[in-house]
């Protein structure tokens, strides 16, 4: 082990000791979502390539297949979610939603994502995303709850084309669904939209910038802890080398908004023994607060595979997150945790 590595794993080790010292009040996102790793890593994410993970940040850093010039179909697959959702069925169903709604959003719990390769062309259906920062109403939420997961979620379809090959664009359709201030077992919904180019100018090297336009009624949707806001442009650059990678992302560039907040991301990275990965995050909210992260991947699910049907990127079966967000009054512990096979 290298001697960063060691260092890294050591801050990680004391980290979570001071994390467990302190009261604060913990909430769990277990059931369904792609942003444990993004998370993990402060939320900087617009230049680093992964799968289902990378659509809500940049969708041209959506990548599957190191080898392109074969057609292939990939299904994302959850095994964990849909026996909770069994167990808790009748809270998950709690309140008012569309059949169709409510039927890709039980699909989801186990078909995860769907996607076509083909030449330079990628596309993908990310059914089922868990909206991050449930309203106040739906109180702690404890390990692999299902409330308010009817009301506050969205359904995404990609595409990623590859113009050459440090070169990619992408864009993003999302259907979101969110509970209103009224009835927090109703919800809005909207289409939001988002657009994303990566740039690879030398090996190691990306820059990604990423631009996302969200409905009117929607526009804090993703704003607690993703800190993205409607009609903002966020340039993301990160750097690999040996298995370390780090990134730096700011937030919100563009057109000065209410809740517009210029921030700085920063994520890092690092593999240990193929099959194991520490990261860390941290990034300041405008309104002063640090907020804290870190997370592990478990096991590179490319070892599994030939060279053919390996991925570009490395491919975590398991992904946990814990984010510590100290506020003046409220002080959060928010844990995420992935589980997706892929076929």
């Amino acid at each position: 082990m290298t001697f960063i590595a060691r260092l890294v794993a050591i801050l990680i080790i004391c980290f979570i000791q001071v994390l467990a010292a302190h009261g604060a009040s913990d909430q769990f996102i277990l059931l369904s979502s792609t942003k444990a790793r993004p998370l993990a890593m402060g939320g900087a994410f617009t230049a680093v390539v992964d799968d289902i993970s990378a659509i809500d940040f940049n969708p041209a850093s959506f990548s599957l297949y190191k080898r392109t010039d074969r057609r292939r179909l990939t299904f994302f697959i959850n095994p964990v979610s849909p026996v909770f959702a069994l167990k808790k069925n009748r809270a998950l169903f709690t309140g008012k939603g569309s059949k169709v709604d409510d039927a890709l959003l039980a699909a989801g719990l186990f078909l995860k994502s769907v996607s076509v390769s083909f030449n330079t062309l990628e596309l993908g259906l990310l059914f089922g995303e868990e909206r991050i920062g449930l309203p106040a109403g739906f109180g702690e939420r404890e390990k692999f709850d299902v409330s308010g997961f009817r009301q506050n979620h969205s359904h995404s379809f990609v595409g990623r084309l590859r113009l050459a090959e440090q070169v990619s664009i992408g864009a993003v359709v999302s259907y979101l669904a969110e509970s209103t201030r009224e009835d927090l077992l109703a919800s809005r919904t909207g289409i939001g939209l988002g657009y994303g180019i990566l740039l690879q100018p030398e090996k190691g090297l990306r820059i990604g910038v990423s631009f996302v336009n969200l409905p009117d009624s929607l526009a804090s949707n993703r704003f607690f802890l993703e800190r993205i806001v409607d009609e903002s442009v966020n340039v993301g650059i990160s750097y690999e080398i040996a298995g370390t990678k780090l990134s730096l992302d700011v937030r919100n560039l563009g057109e000065e908004q209410q809740r517009a907040v210029r921030e700085f991301h920063l994520g890092f990275e690092q593999i240990l023994f193929t099959h194991f990965a520490l990261r860390a995050g941290w990034f300041k909210r405008k309104e002063g607060n640090h907020v804290y992260s870190c997370g592990i991947g478990i096991f590179d699910g490319n070892q599994m595979y030939h060279a053919d049907k390996k991925f570009a990127h490395r491919n975590f079966f398991v992904n946990y997150a814990l984010v510590y967000d100290k506020e003046e009054i409220v002080t959060d512990r928010l844990h995420l945790l992935s589980l997706f096979l892929r076929l």
